[in-house]
């Protein structure tokens, strides 16, 4: 970890949910921090929390308690359009679901996050440039439909580039694809990061996923520990 301040930083996060007869706490007071172009990966099973923390930590939902810093910002002391601003300029997400659109070309669903951007031309400059680094320019005017699982996960990938993130948020980005086309997307993510200077959290119940973005924290009854 290096001596600069953290790009992200978690301090006693806790995070609850309505239940009966008592509401259910599926964060504990998790500590967390990651420098700028640093790499991390949270194993866990199911079910863990694994993903409502990196819910947390991409600001898609705030704790209950704690705090939570990107680039230096308390997230508790923002609004919701600075919130947005934030996740647009300095965060990207991939999901195990892509979750492009259906009726938008592979380079218009790259193009997304970038529509607040004035200058439109050089978006789509950016955009097609993605689409060939992920191997997919050939592909920049079919549907999601018509590509295959890998691809639209690159496409996914791509489109949370767009933007030129300080951090990737990534979760079980390889779940719904083939062993083959697992290495691949991770192979890709290695290698975007350290061309970019990118950070990466990955949350993954795959430990061989897992060692590749070492070092793995480990998720536990609410708690994250980082493993020895």
């Amino acid at each position: 970890m290096n001596t600069s301040a953290p790009l992200l930083e978690l301090s006693g996060v806790v995070k609850e949910y309505p239940a009966l007869p008592t509401p259910l706490r599926v964060l504990r007071g998790v500590d967390f921090s990651l420098g700028a172009g640093e790499c991390a990966a949270i194993l866990g099973p199911s079910g863990c929390g694994k993903s409502t923390l990196l819910n947390v930590m991409g600001t898609l939902d705030l704790p209950d308690a704690g705090t939570v810093k990107i680039c230096g910002h308390d997230v508790a002391g923002m609004n919701a359009s600075a919130l947005a601003r934030l996740r647009n300029h300095e965060l990207g997400f991939v999901f195990q679901l892509h979750h492009l659109l259906p009726q938008c070309t592979a380079l218009e669903n790259v193009l997304i996050p970038a529509l607040v951007h004035e200058n439109r031309a050089a978006a789509k400059d950016e955009a097609s440039r993605l689409l060939e680094r992920v191997g997919l320019l050939d592909r920049r005017d079919h549907r999601p439909g018509e590509l295959s699982g890998g691809e639209q996960q690159r496409g996914a990938v791509a489109r949370a580039l767009i933007n030129g993130p300080s951090l990737l948020l990534a979760d079980e980005p390889t779940g719904a694809l083939n062993e083959e086309a697992a290495a691949e997307l991770a192979e890709l993510l290695l290698e975007l990061q350290r061309e970019r200077n990118m950070a990466i959290v990955i949350v993954t119940h795959a430990s061989d996923l897992a060692e590749r973005f070492a070092p793995i924290y480990e998720m536990h009854g609410g708690r994250l520990k980082r493993r020895e």
